[in-house]
């Protein structure tokens, strides 16, 4: 069974959902760390709940009890941006492999949330987003020290590209969301909520629906082509070569019938003379053709050059171990401060890596550089996990142009149940790349993501690279 502790974002920090009760009251209320004070929150909340204003119900019900009772460890006083919050901590009380936990160091997963949810389950968005993840950052570091994965979903659109820019470099899980059914499937809890939205896709980390539909839309006209568009509109395009018949102003040829010939009058004959002595004739005049004349010689036409195709650019790709120095540990290069030794991973052919030690991995370090004007970065964890990352190269997030090589690492913890397993995907090209990174993190593979976008010059490489568990 997975555990997962629910915090929702205020500007005031994140506050914790602690748990959630089933009680026989007149309406659903709020309540702060298990005590009567009931919050200002409450109404608002009880409406959310109950049947026909609210959707708890509804998507999770019935219910034998009428109302509910949540303990929070902290003020939430106004406005309705704790609804998607709440709505994904009742959805985990419904599903039969998930739960409710209040026990930070127990849970296998951390979510932070802020959203509307309207009574067609879509996800809105809500303002003060970069000033509650600022509230939260000391919140974010006690998490990433104990090495838990941070799952932070907000509505689809400037929320999500707000929440991801004022955590750049920092290991938690972004997503934007449209509905509430593609924030329960994040968590996997899709099943249990009874409405899915006309068109809702499952979500995957860093995808949002919208930019996701637009990207493949672009595609298809790239690739369907004129000619298939002439056939989706025949009429539209014979008037275009009626115009063109027009504009060109062909003339038509028209035969005239010749004018007859006047008949001419005959003139008066007269009466036959005396015949004439014959003259003697001349001699004759020789007259010599002219020489033939060769036919002149056609020059050849030079050939138009051949169009030029668009070379997709190219990437580089070096991994390296961040080792302890002779004779120290792992232990001093994190909080002793020694200095590590880079040490390069050996690749084995498609992208694979000879597989790491943990004892002499301390963390890894990527260098990245490519031909192609921006540079997008994705590191998708397969098992295991890393405790800290330094701060990711904003322009390795495909929205700026890069100059030279880029370099990120992460660090790994000295022990683990499972290896650190995962892929590094690396995308270059002469335009911006960050709708394309954003399709990319929803992607279950990569398999079928080279070929689309080469076709779009755009270069795409997959590096992956295994870290043993002892």
């Amino acid at each position: 069974m997975k555990s997962c502790a629910v915090f929702i974002a205020t500007t005031g920090g994140a506050v914790q959902v602690l748990q959630i009760t089933p009680e026989r009251a007149p309406q659903s209320m709020v309540c702060q760390n298990r005590t009567t004070n009931v919050l200002p929150v409450s109404p608002l909340y009880d409406q959310f709940v109950k049947p026909g204003s609210g959707i708890v119900e509804r998507e999770f019900g019935p219910f034998d009890n009428a109302s509910f009772r949540v303990d929070v460890s902290g003020p939430i006083d106004t406005g309705n941006s704790w609804q998607l919050g709440m709505f994904l901590a009742h959805a985990l009380g419904a599903a039969p492999d998930h739960r409710l936990i209040e026990d930070i160091a127990a849970a296998d997963e951390i979510l932070w949330a802020t959203g509307c949810v309207d009574y067609h389950l879509n996800v809105t968005e809500v303002d003060h987003v970069a000033a509650k993840i600022r509230a939260s950052a000391q919140q974010f570091q006690d998490w990433a020290g104990m090495g838990k994965t941070v799952t932070l979903i907000t509505a689809a659109g400037a929320n999500e590209d707000d929440s991801r820019a004022a955590l750049a470099g920092n290991p938690v899980q972004i997503f934007g969301a449209e509905n509430a059914w593609q924030a329960g499937e994040i968590l996997g809890l899709a099943g249990v909520i009874k409405s899915r939205p006309e068109g809702a896709a499952a979500a995957s980390p860093g995808k949002s629906g919208s930019v996701r539909n637009v990207a493949l839309a672009a595609l298809a006209v790239v690739l369907i082509g004129g000619a298939s568009l002439a056939a989706l509109a025949p009429e539209k395009f014979a008037r275009w070569s009626q115009r063109l018949m027009e504009l060109t102003g062909a003339p038509v040829a028209q035969e005239q019938a010749a004018a007859p010939t006047p008949a001419k009058t005959p003139a008066t004959i007269p009466k036959p003379a005396a015949p004439a002595p014959k003259p003697t004739p001349p001699p004759a005049i020789v007259v010599k053709p002219p020489p033939p004349v060769a036919p002149p010689v056609p020059v050849a036409k030079p050939s138009p050059p051949p169009p030029r195709i668009p070379e997709v650019p190219k990437i580089s790709v070096a991994i390296s171990r961040l080792a302890p120095p002779a004779g120290g540990t792992c232990m001093q290069v994190h909080f002793g401060g020694a200095d590590p030794v880079l040490k390069p991973v050996a690749e084995i052919g498609a992208g694979g890596h000879r597989e790491s030690d943990r004892a002499s991995t301390c963390g890894l370090s990527f260098e990245l550089g490519g031909t192609g004007k921006y540079l997008a970065v994705h590191l998708r964890v397969i098992s295991g996990r890393f405790v800290q990352a330094s701060q990711k190269p904003a322009s390795l997030s495909g929205s700026q142009p890069v100059t030279g090589v880029q370099t990120w690492t992460i660090q790994l913890p000295q022990k683990a149940k499972e290896p650190f397993s995962y892929e590094l995907a690396v995308l270059s090209s002469d335009q911006p790349l960050a709708a394309q990174l954003k399709r990319l993190r929803g992607l279950e593979n990569f398999k079928g993501a080279f070929k689309e976008l080469a076709q779009n010059q755009i270069n795409l490489v997959v590096h992956s690279h295994r870290v043993s568990a002892q």
